[in-house]
């Protein structure tokens, strides 16, 4: 069926409220995350998570970032106490509950986005040393294997997805990113180099017991020439094969489009996702070329996570009429419905959607619990439209 997730932070510093916000919205059959609360302050941003996953490698923060640094001290220890209590929150709050977790997933920047993040003691991005690259991408594979074994273990999760977030891979790929002086570009990193990364990370996670991996290759716009395209057939070269999740504890759903299982990890294509922004097949805004990206992954059976605007957001909607602050989403699903059809596509591929909710950490909590409860409702109704045969 269609889900609902979320695809970015949450508001506040409270871990033990936001594990409360997410399993209580994101319960079964859709997909809640660890929660990130960058509210909390350094070491709680998404490059300093991932930061103190690296193995074998400390980091410090600086005001101009997190440095790579011989030994770990307070910034790393910070960092590190932060995200243990995030697991141990969520893991307490669904105990608490009486709950079953069925599916998580666990957001990482990806080796791209956290090298290009990441700075040497010399003051430049670790980007622009080519061993300080293989470095990091070795580093992060091996911390989040490990990473992803003790998150199941604590949580019990069924099925764990990593999304593998690299907001800068465009301008990475494109040569875009500055140097430290400003002055200078840092040159563009081969296309194999990062095909290889991205495979090296996604495979670690699932020796740690991953049942999916999600790519989300984020792209800006400004001086990037890669395009959704470019970056989804790249993220295709890196995904591995899924494994079937195995044990007991793992539920059985009903078979999905063209035999697949309607889940993550079935053993087959559904196991490897992509996450893109949603934009309008035409008129203002429009993106036909991602609604190409779009048909190509459902046909071969993988997942999509359709990233919704933040509530508000001035850009406009995929479906007659404006989102608005008090209804987020409302006419999505029917927006997107519209598009399916226009693209021709069979409605029983909508079940290999999900619909992802921004980052909700600049607003208030009441806001963030509100459009997520709207995310969540767009999924409801876009699997209705699908069983209902589409529009």
């Amino acid at each position: 069926m269609t889900r609902a997730s979320l695809t970015g932070a949450w508001p506040g510093a409270d871990p033990v409220a936001a594990a409360r916000d997410i399993l209580n919205a994101l319960g079964h059959p859709h997909r809640p995350v660890l929660p990130e609360l960058p509210g909390r302050g350094p070491g709680s941003d998404p490059v300093g998570r991932a930061a103190v996953l690296l193995d074998g490698l400390a980091v410090d923060l600086q005001p101009h970032g997190w440095r790579l640094v011989p030994e770990p001290g307070m910034d790393h220890r910070r960092a590190a106490s932060a995200l243990r209590s995030d697991v141990n929150a969520f893991t307490d709050v669904a105990g608490d509950a009486g709950l079953t977790v069925e599916d998580l997933v666990l957001r990482v920047t990806g080796p791209l986005s956290l090298a290009a993040s990441l700075w040497l003691p010399g003051g430049e991005r670790s980007l622009s040393d080519s061993g300080a690259r293989r470095d990091v991408a070795q580093s992060l594979a091996s911390g989040l294997a490990d990473w992803v074994r003790s998150v199941r273990a604590a949580t019990g999760a069924a099925r764990l997805t990593v999304l593998v977030d690299e907001p800068h891979a465009a301008a990475v790929l494109s040569g875009a990113l500055p140097t430290a002086s400003g002055y200078r570009t840092v040159r563009s990193i081969p296309r194999s180099e990062v095909r290889q990364g991205w495979t090296l990370v996604a495979e670690a996670a699932l020796d740690g017991g991953a049942t999916g991996i999600v790519h989300a290759p984020g792209r800006s716009g400004a001086g990037e020439q890669w395009d959704w395209p470019d970056l989804a057939l790249l993220a295709s070269e890196a995904l591995p094969v899924v494994p079937p999740p195995a044990g007991p504890d793992v539920p059985e759903d009903p078979p999905g489009p063209s035999g697949a299982q309607d889940r993550e990890g079935s053993g087959d294509d559904a196991g490897r996702g992509l996450v893109l922004p949603l934009a309008p097949l035409e008129g203002a805004g429009a993106d036909p070329a991602r609604w190409e990206v779009i048909a190509g992954w459902v046909e071969a059976g993988r997942t999509v996570t359709l990233r919704l605007p933040p509530p508000g957001d001035p850009s406009p909607a995929p479906a007659p009429g404006p989102a608005g602050a008090d209804r987020p989403y409302r006419d999505t699903a029917v927006g997107i419905a519209r598009t399916w059809a226009r693209m021709g596509l069979d409605p029983e591929h909508l079940s290999l959607v999900v619909l992802g909710a921004p980052d909700l950490s600049a607003g208030t909590r009441h806001a963030a619990n509100r459009a997520l409860a709207a995310t969540v409702a767009a999924a409801e109704q876009l699997d209705r439209i699908r069983q209902d045969g589409g529009l």
